[in-house]
């Protein structure tokens, strides 16, 4: 009896330490992801209604993300319209690109008639069931693909940013293949020689390495589940699951298969030479241009080098800035030109943008507070993320103020917020005067646009489509695209609005002067109703009343920007460039506060436009 007390009580340990496959996607942004999939792709879903035993089907015609709810297309076959039009509860579930999409505890709220065919109002349900499993699709690897996989890699190299990762100079591993097809569950690897006898089956190696032609890796741990050989070949095929899986590697995994597939429907289509490759399947730059490089002899190319080296590596501030502009410039460019997104370079651009926030904080923002004329989207984009960040490292009451991985979401949401631009004619976007109400509504479509053209992108996570729309979005409801009112705005797209409207009240364009620091904080603190006080009160208060870039005056009339503040975030050091009293510039100098009596104290802030002054004298070597 004790035994079997004790078995039983094993089984049920068993059970409820068996976590369930695939990911329950609650969030709005997620769910709304997901059912714009099948919209796009024309995805059939099977309905199955509670206590009636036959299926039906249907599509997603429209998905609505303000008020969290999407459309169905006539059911099939029509008597399923009795059902639907009484609201019974149903379940529903869809497979695309080899991943399934199901629902539960649905019900339609609405019917109408579109066309002489009944559609049908459904409500977001609590939570969306995404799986992608080895039996539901299984991304082949074509031949001229060289993925490497390394089981047993005995010196793994150092932990790195996965999208850094660079293959070890001398890895010790115990066998060496080459990919041949991969799931989110699993992969099959071809290794030379026969190891049926030498290889037992459920081998396990908790350190393993898939290595792709751009030098990226992926570490997991690996079960050898099949061992098979063929003589003719000379090759051993090993059936491999995947262990210790964590959700970012899950998500990782789903990608390259995503990849694989679109690999292999680019090459069966013969249409190769049109479409570009995944950048995972394509040696890196440095590879590629190794020759070119070796015989650099005019400044040019060294400084193209300068440039493809720096992505991965350690640069000053500045030179990340320039970095990040140009990915941002790059990105908005290539929608316009209807090109396929690198989007990778946010990525990089975030990455380096975080260590540079980390390492010298005061020189990084400096470079944001200095604009340039005709960069102003640009320039924007990254200025929002990098404060975002700073923002968010301030808030200690924030468990993720110091998480790394979070800080990168934050600053590649602040990069891509305003990309939908790059969509809005030009007319409009570089318009003097006011907009007019028709060009007003296509301008506001840009946050739609930004997060449609995010969703798609693979690994986008949920935070950068909380930002694209909601840093437009005001508590009162008087924002755009969806009017949302506060309580459905999150923290960060909170955050988002008073940093957007900072940033551009005291940033100029080429037709108007920006606002002075001063009078956009008293502006923002007057939004009460529209714009967070809270969150006003604290970017205030960590960037100073008198902030880097700003002018600010002393007694004895010497005017200059603030290059650096004390802990304190008050003006530390000043670049003396005109006395107003004389009306004329001084030479340049850094001055401490408080050094001497001549700058005790500053007295105030100045409007530079008054003296007709620009910040850029803070980059000026003296």
């Amino acid at each position: 009896m004790g035994k079997t007390d004790n078995k039983s009580e094993e089984t049920s340990a068993e059970e409820k330490d068996k976590k369930p496959e695939g990911q329950n996607i609650s969030s709005r942004e997620g769910i709304y992801r997901l059912l714009k999939r099948l919209q796009n792709k024309h995805t059939p879903i099977k309905l199955n209604f509670d206590a009636v035993a036959d299926g039906y089907t249907s599509m997603v015609v429209s998905v609505n993300y303000k008020e969290g709810y999407f459309l169905l297309d006539e059911v099939t076959p029509r008597w399923g319209d009795d059902l639907m039009a009484k609201a019974v509860p149903f379940s529903f579930d869809s497979f695309h690109d080899g991943c399934k999409i199901s629902g539960s505890e649905v019900q339609a709220s609405g019917r109408a008639v579109k066309d002489g065919a009944p559609i049908y109002k459904i409500p977001f349900p609590k939570n969306l069931h995404f799986l992608q499993r080895r039996q539901f699709y299984r991304a082949p690897v074509r031949t001229t693909l060289e993925i490497k996989v390394r089981l047993g890699v005995k010196t793994p190299p150092e932990k790195r940013d996965e999208y850094d990762n660079l293959i070890p100079q001398e890895p010790s591993y115990e066998y060496e293949g080459l990919l041949r097809d991969l799931s989110a569950q699993g992969c099959q690897v071809d290794v030379k020689d026969d190891l049926q006898e030498t290889l037992e089956k459920n081998t396990q190696f908790d350190c393993c390495h898939i290595i792709f032609p751009n030098g990226e890796i992926i570490e997991l741990g690996i079960i050898v589940r099949h061992v098979g050989y063929d003589e003719k070949k000379k090759i051993s095929s090993l059936g491999c699951q995947f262990v210790n899986m964590d959700p970012k590697k899950d998500q990782r995994i789903s990608f390259v298969v995503t990849e694989l597939q679109r690999d292999h429907a680019r090459n069966a289509s013969g249409n190769a030479s049109n479409t570009p490759p995944s950048e995972l399947f394509e040696p890196p730059e440095q590879e590629k241009d190794s020759k070119k490089k070796g015989k650099e002899k005019d400044g040019k190319d060294k400084e193209e080098a300068t440039e493809d080296e720096g992505v991965s590596g350690n640069l000053d501030a500045r030179a990340v800035h320039q970095l990040a502009v140009k990915a941002v410039r790059t990105l908005v460019t290539q929608l316009r030109n209807k090109e396929p997104l690198q989007i990778k370079m946010a990525w990089q651009a975030a990455r380096q943008l975080l260590n540079a926030l980390e390492n010298n904080r005061q020189e990084l923002i400096l470079y944001t507070r200095v604009r340039s004329t005709g960069q102003y989207l640009f320039e924007h984009s990254v200025s929002v993320a990098v404060l975002l960040a700073d923002q968010t490292m301030f808030n200690t009451a924030n468990p993720k103020s110091r998480d790394r991985e979070y800080l990168t979401n934050v600053i590649f949401a602040g990069l891509c917020h305003d990309l939908g631009k790059g969509l809005i004619p030009e007319r409009i976007i570089g318009k003097t005067s006011d907009l007019t109400e028709k060009e007003a509504k296509v301008m506001h479509k840009h946050s739609l646009l930004t997060r449609e053209i995010l969703s798609r992108q693979p690994g986008t996570p949920d935070i950068a489509l909380q930002v694209a729309t909601q840093n437009c979005e005001r508590l009162d409801g008087s924002g755009h695209p969806e009017r949302l009112k506060g309580i459905s705005m999150s923290p960060v797209g909170k955050l988002a609005a008073v940093i957007d409207v900072f940033d551009a009240m005291t940033n100029g364009r080429s037709y108007r002067a920006g606002l002075p620091h001063a009078l956009a904080f008293k502006r923002l603190l007057g939004m009460s109703n529209q714009l967070d006080q809270g969150m006003t009160q604290q970017l205030i208060k960590n960037q100073g009343i008198f902030p880097i870039g700003s002018l600010v005056g002393f007694a004895n009339g010497d005017l200059g920007f603030v290059k650096t503040l004390t802990a304190n975030a008050t003006p530390d050091q000043v670049r003396l460039v005109f006395n107003k009293n004389t009306g004329r510039p001084l030479a340049l100098e850094d001055v401490q506060v408080g050094s001497s009596s001549r700058w005790k104290k500053v007295a105030g802030p100045e409007d530079p436009a008054k003296y007709k002054l620009n910040n850029d004298l803070l980059l000026d070597d003296i």
